[in-house]
């Protein structure tokens, strides 16, 4: 049996977090990644919630974390500070920890700066490309920059979408496709605030995360894939025990080496989880029981 959901506002530096709170057992906080929305996570929270207490929220700046000032800072280190903050909002003093792509790189920060928080971490597909400098992995990063530059945001969201897919569609991977698919996201966006307006409905989970691609495109991903460089001395000297870890269908993404070269530079085992980027979306239980056998390997 898992307690019913909590949720609550929880005021931090510069902004307000949506989050949520189930289940029973250790600590488990799941950050999401690029589009920083809790529903994310929507489908392994009740698997994983039999056997954890799992926190999820809306990172700072998306969806219903508004930032109490645009300009406020989205850097990694505010968003593992976000995580802190939330942990002493619901009085836990240690927890698990996974973060995928974006937040896998928050949850590095959170080793890095804040082990004593953590009783253990899983850091999965974290897209470090500046540990790869020059390489076929940041000139794909570099890519999706310059067509947020050219094209606008949405544009550059579909090609993030393709990014995260082993075998993206093709339109999704072309100039024409992109405005095609941008235009019918504008129409659909449009559409569903004026429905939510007339009805009082709330935005749903697909225009919360469409509405994000202005931050993430134009502020997240300079600031996490660029801006951002990992401590390697600190990470080598954490005793908390945690894993990088990569999906068996993200071969040749720009998001898989990073995980595998820290793994060598670290001395930190990479582990594999099924399917590919989004996984917990495509095969939630598998991904589920993946990740709770490898934190119970972590912390018997």
């Amino acid at each position: 049996m898992t307690s019913t959901a909590v949720t609550d506002l929880v005021r931090t530096s510069g902004a307000r977090l949506h989050t949520e709170k189930t289940g029973q057992g250790p600590a488990l906080v799941l950050i999401p990644g690029g589009g920083g929305d809790a529903e994310m996570y929507g489908d392994i929270v009740p698997p994983l919630a039999k056997r954890f207490t799992v926190i999820t929220l809306d990172r700072r700046g998306n969806s219903r974390s508004p930032l109490d000032d645009e300009s406020n800072s989205i850097e990694v280190a505010d968003q593992a500070a976000d995580v802190l903050t939330v942990l002493d909002h619901y009085g836990i003093d240690r927890a698990f920890v996974f973060g995928n792509s974006g937040s896998a790189i928050i949850t590095l920060e959170l080793l890095a700066e804040h082990a004593g928080r953590l009783l253990g971490a899983v850091v999965h597909e974290p897209p470090l490309v500046q540990i790869l400098p020059g390489s076929a992995e940041q000139r794909e990063l570099d890519e999706l920059r310059r067509i947020g530059d050219a094209e606008g945001p949405l544009q550059a969201f579909v090609a993030f979408a393709a990014m995260t897919m082993p075998t993206p569609p093709r339109p999704l991977q072309t100039r024409p496709g992109r405005v095609v698919l941008a235009a019918m996201t504008r129409v659909m966006l449009a559409a569903g605030w004026m429905s939510g307006r007339v009805t009082g409905r709330e935005p749903s989970g697909m225009q919360r995360l469409l509405g994000n691609a202005g931050i993430l495109i134009r502020r997240e991903l300079p600031a996490f894939c660029y801006d951002y460089e990992p401590s390697l001395a600190k990470l080598r000297s954490v005793r908390v025990p945690w894993r990088l870890a990569t999906g068996q269908d993200s071969v040749g993404r720009p998001y898989y080496r990073p995980a595998h070269v820290l793994s060598e530079k670290l001395d930190v085992p990479c582990v594999e989880f099924p399917g590919g980027h989004t996984a917990y979306q495509q095969h939630p239980e598998a991904f589920a029981d993946r990740l709770t056998e490898i934190l119970d390997q972590l912390h018997p």
